[in-house]
């Protein structure tokens, strides 16, 4: 049995209720009559040196045969999540470092969708070192 020791890195914790853990805002948009295909893109852009950890969504049913993708820049966080029937599911990502200024979109597929659509980020701050 081999026993290994990782070197200490020195980090500061972040020491608030929800540990070193940070809840973005919520991000809302309500579809009406949007086409497969439609991409909406949100004002705030993404901040600088986050390590996204998880993301949560929440949709009604938005109509038979359709899905949602969530993007930050090129990278897909959720994809194609069915939104036939309403949505409640929280999605752990790994580790996905933001470069900033990157843009959220959130795309529609399947058929046309119309409903509330709601998603929130969770991460670590990492500062600006």
């Amino acid at each position: 049995m081999a026993n290994v020791t990782k070197p200490a890195t020195c980090r500061r914790w972040y020491n608030g209720p929800c540990g070193n853990v940070g809840l973005s805002p919520t991000f809302k948009h309500t579809l009406a009559s949007a086409a497969s295909g439609d991409v909406i893109t949100f004002g705030d852009k993404m901040e600088s040196n986050l390590k996204l950890t998880g993301v949560d969504l929440i949709s009604a049913a938005l109509g038979a045969s359709t899905t949602v993708t969530l993007k930050v820049g090129s990278t897909t966080l959720v994809n194609a999540q069915s939104t036939s029937s309403a949505v409640a599911q929280r999605y752990a990502l790994d580790d996905i470092i933001t470069a900033g200024g990157e843009a959220i979109t959130l795309t529609v597929g399947g058929g046309t969708a119309s409903g509330d659509v709601k998603f929130k980020f969770y991460y670590e701050p990492l500062g600006n070192l």
